[in-house]
């Protein structure tokens, strides 16, 4: 199924456990986000994945994850690359767009002679999504999903950070957005399969 997606387009996957990663890796994706903030017990697995060839986009949502990621990054001679988790529901974890401490986040994340870790961008997931069933509802908690992450890398750029990324998407506002400015990554989950959730959401029939 990646495979078919890749080839219609897709740039990349994204997983939410580093084994998935491995598995995809191994089958030739190399490209991928771990779009869980991580934690340090999944440093050296996240460092073994990157140093054998692999894209791996790491999250995090905290000025202590950040320090401890650098740190690690700064021991082994590595730059790990990363986004910074955005709340724009409150549904599960992140920083909100108007956070003070993105900028400090962001700060943390500067490369020390190339090693440590390196900023991307911002990226946001409305899991609150799942729990509305109209087309007006989903619609609005997209654009609300999209102006948060997007105010978020405004934020970070007006205060002198490189943020290239901005990545949205839950099944359903990813199916439900009416417009996309400013966004540069579309995460559109399970939209593969549409399964009896996504049926009972309403983004399918």
């Amino acid at each position: 199924v990646v495979q078919r997606q890749i080839a219609a387009g897709a740039a990349g996957i994204t997983v939410s456990t580093l084994k998935e990663a491995e598995r995809f890796f191994a089958a030739g994706i190399d490209d991928i986000l771990y779009a869980v903030a991580i934690v340090p017990a999944k440093f050296d697995h996240a460092l073994r994945l990157s140093r054998e060839g692999l894209r791996l986009t790491l999250l995090v949502e905290s000025v202590a994850a950040a320090e401890e990621l650098v740190q690690h990054g700064l021991r082994h001679g590595h730059c790990h690359e990363v986004l910074i988790e955005i709340d724009t529901d409150g549904h599960r974890s992140g920083l909100e767009p108007a956070d003070p401490r993105l900028d400090a986040v962001a700060r943390t994340l500067r490369t020390q002679g190339g090693h440590g870790a390196r900023l991307q961008g911002v990226m946001t997931h409305a899991g609150s999504s799942y729990a509305l069933h109209t087309p007006d509802a989903l619609a609005a908690l997209a654009e609300q999903e999209r102006a948060g992450c997007v105010a978020a890398a405004q934020r970070l750029r007006a205060a002198g950070h490189a943020c290239a990324v901005v990545s949205v998407g839950s099944t359903p506002t990813a199916l439900s957005a009416r417009a996309l400015e400013g966004v540069t990554e579309v995460r559109a989950g399970v939209y593969v399969f549409f399964d009896l959730v996504m049926a009972g959401v309403g983004v399918c029939k």
